[in-house]
């Protein structure tokens, strides 16, 4: 155990001689926390009635406790319940998480403990925290049950555990080290089949998880010419992922890959055709853009919106391109198409344009997706479209959240008095997102009729707050601080 650790240690040393770097690293800079005593491990365990797993328990002993490691890095045992929360003393109950038993889908959670209250607690019960990835996201330790020694993956909005394929900590890991020092991409890591190109390659050979080294293969820095002509001899496998996986491989590595996918943009399933496209739309859009404008048409919805991307990416996206998808039902491409046009818009109409952009705006708003209607009333603020006002001063006036900034901004390029006058009615909404958004718009605007509106909201201490399903809504300014800042953007106007 020494002698691993100790090349372990060698390994981090190599990394920071390297200057190399990876999500997250900027936290601990590859270096390790002195390591625990033996009194301080002993008390640990004696407190929490567990023996930790012997390679985790050697790592805190011989080569660091906490720091350098993946994602975010390693946490001390102090916050071993950081994923927690609520407090409990419950590091010794068996752990329910198992890769074999651990239910499928999204109602993993009410099927593995039903009707416990806060589940997810009750889930990490037997594990402590190792780090965080971010957000919701944690690497946990298993030290109970049956799978024990194992490194698990949680998000704590629920989403499904996931086990890195790590027979314990160690594995896990020296996997970081070895794929960093591989020159791999790291984002997402530990996820997938682990491996390097021999491993990788071996499996296609045998043609075992062929879909899962496949993927595997793209986190490489690259691959040789014999791996590609194993990659390039599952193009014709009956299995659809296989296919799609392949094709992705050899855009990652392959320079002929156009020519090798084109076929593939015809594909009966999806997935192969969406990474013919990927493969297809690089370089010089003059060979490629007919091919993807062939597929803006595609029955499936985010083939179509990944067409109109590669357009858009190689700036060749033009308005025939778009109008026809901005009322497109397919899933999503109508909401793509339309923020795309926003943008278009945003950064100029050319004037020829200028009535075709205003008709198309005007038709987004009766779209029943309020976003698309959003990006509609985005284009409408680069635009004129006079015969909307009183369309656009209901809209600033309305209920739809997402709508009112963006019908106050296209209020005011049609008719600036209307559009000031809605903003003013909006600085005494119920909302003080609303207040808030009203004054710093004011603010933008510099108009100094606005002032005796803006200086009632200096009174204003609200700090907008507001708890969501998605998460909580706030602001670092209470309503009379963007007011405020609202009035000094007027006055430098008007020094100016």
């Amino acid at each position: 155990m020494r002698e691993r650790l100790d090349g372990i240690v060698a390994k981090l040393t190599a990394v920071r001689a390297r200057g190399l770097s990876c999500f997250g690293s900027h936290a601990h800079r590859f270096e390790l926390q002195p390591p625990a005593t033996e009194a301080e491990v002993a008390a640990f365990e004696a407190a929490r009635r567990v023996r930790l797993p012997e390679d985790y328990r050697a790592f805190l002993l011989l080569a660091g406790h906490g720091g350098a490691g993946p994602h975010y890095g390693l946490m001390t045992l102090a916050r071993w319940d950081d994923a927690r929360y609520e407090a409990r003393d419950d590091l010794d109950a068996e752990c329910p998480l198992h890769p074999d038993t651990l239910p499928p889908g999204q109602g993993w959670l009410e099927a593995l403990l039903p009707g416990e209250d806060e589940p997810m607690d009750r889930a990490l019960r037997g594990t402590l925290t190792l780090g965080t990835q971010g957000c919701s996201f944690y690497s946990q330790l298993v030290v109970t049950g049956p799978a024990r020694g194992r490194v698990v993956y949680v998000d704590l909005d629920g989403g499904r555990p996931y086990f890195p394929e790590s027979a314990g900590f160690l594995d896990w890991y020296e996997r970081w080290l070895g794929e960093l020092l591989a020159g791999c991409k790291m984002h997402g890591f530990g996820i997938g089949m682990p491996g390097f190109e021999p491993e990788l390659a071996d499996a296609l050979r045998r043609g075992e998880r062929l879909v899962d080294a496949l993927t595997a293969m793209r986190r490489l820095p690259r691959v040789g010419r014999d791996t590609l002509e194993l990659v390039i001899a599952r193009l014709d496998h009956p299995d659809a992922g296989v296919r799609e996986q392949a094709l992705a491989v050899i855009g990652d590595f392959d320079g002929d890959a156009r020519a090798l996918a084109r076929p593939f943009l015809r594909d009966p399933a999806p997935g192969p055709r969406r990474a013919a496209l990927e493969c297809v739309c690089k370089g010089d859009a003059a060979r490629w853009a007919a091919d993807a404008r062939a597929l803006l048409d595609d029955a499936d919805g985010a083939i179509a919106s990944a067409a109109l991307r590669a357009l858009d990416d190689a700036q060749v996206l033009t308005l025939a391109d778009l109008v026809p998808r901005l009322r497109d039902a397919r899933q999503g491409v109508a909401e793509d198409a339309g923020r795309r046009f926003a943008a278009m818009a945003g950064r100029g109409v050319p004037p020829a344009e200028a009535a075709a952009f205003a008709a198309a705006a005007a038709a987004m708003l009766d779209h029943e997706g309020p976003r698309v209607a959003m990006y509609g009333l985005e284009v409408l603020a680069h635009v004129d479209a006079p015969e909307l006002v009183e369309r656009l001063r209901a809209s600033a006036l309305g209920e739809e959240p997402c709508h009112r900034m963006g019908a106050c901004r296209a209020l005011v390029r049609q008719d600036r008095a209307a559009g000031l006058d809605a903003l003013i009615a909006l600085t005494r909404h119920a909302d003080p997102f609303v207040r808030q958004g009203a004054a710093r718009l004011l603010g933008e605007l510099g108009d100094a009729r606005v002032r005796p509106a803006l200086e009632r909201l200096l009174e204003d201490e609200t700090k907008p707050f507001e708890r969501t399903a998605s998460g909580i809504l706030t602001s670092v300014y209470r309503v009379c601080d963007t007011a405020r800042m609202a009035l000094e953007a007027i006055e430098r106007r008007a020094e100016a």
